[in-house]
């Protein structure tokens, strides 16, 4: 099984510009938003900001969607645009397909392309705003139970991850922790 980029991603800015011969390239991509799975989770490796903490998105069979919901509906999404693009490969448009390769056909081998090549950037939730009693981490106003003078402000502080691409929704977060922390310390 190959991994990386496609080739042409791996081309230098100044080939990309070289003419050639063959300029056609279709790329996709299967994205899963919404995802079942709560499982991941953030862990300190010391008292030192600097230190990057440890984070384990416990993707598929070591997450909480047990049942494969997650890991099925992205098999589904390879099948459902391998069907799509299957007029271009019939008339040539389509050489070939790069990743994840036309000998993985199984639903089983599609399974393990995903659980050995599916990556997330949106990582979140690791720190809900919500009561202890029911798993929250974080107070209304962004403080952490059980701390002083520590605040949370980032996308950990969802319950759910909000959408395909939470950027709005982080900024709004920011705003709201901006206008909580502007009013506890007005302006002299």
């Amino acid at each position: 099984m190959r991994r990386g980029r496609s080739r042409a991603a791996r081309r230098t800015r100044s080939e990309s510009k070289t003419p050639r011969r063959h300029k056609n390239y279709l790329s996709w991509i299967v994205l899963k938003a919404h995802t079942k799975n709560n499982a991941g989770n953030v862990t300190l490796r010391s008292a030192d900001p600097r230190d990057p903490p440890d984070i384990n998105f416990r993707y598929f069979d070591e997450g909480s969607d047990r049942a494969g919901e997650d890991l099925d509906a992205v098999v589904e999404g390879i099948k459902f645009v391998r069907g799509m693009t299957a007029d271009l490969k019939n008339q040539g448009a389509i050489v070939q397909e790069e990743l994840p390769g036309e000998r993985v056909r199984s639903d089983e081998e599609l399974r393990d392309f995903v659980r050995n090549n599916a990556w997330g950037h949106h990582a979140s939730c690791t720190c809900p705003i919500g009561a202890r009693e029911t798993g929250g981490v974080l107070t209304s106003d962004f403080r952490v139970h059980g701390t002083q003078g520590l605040r949370v402000v980032d996308a950990s502080v969802f319950p759910r991850i909000p959408g395909f691409f939470i950027v709005s929704a982080v900024y709004m977060i920011g705003e709201k922790a901006a206008d909580v922390i502007l009013a506890e310390h007005p302006a002299r």
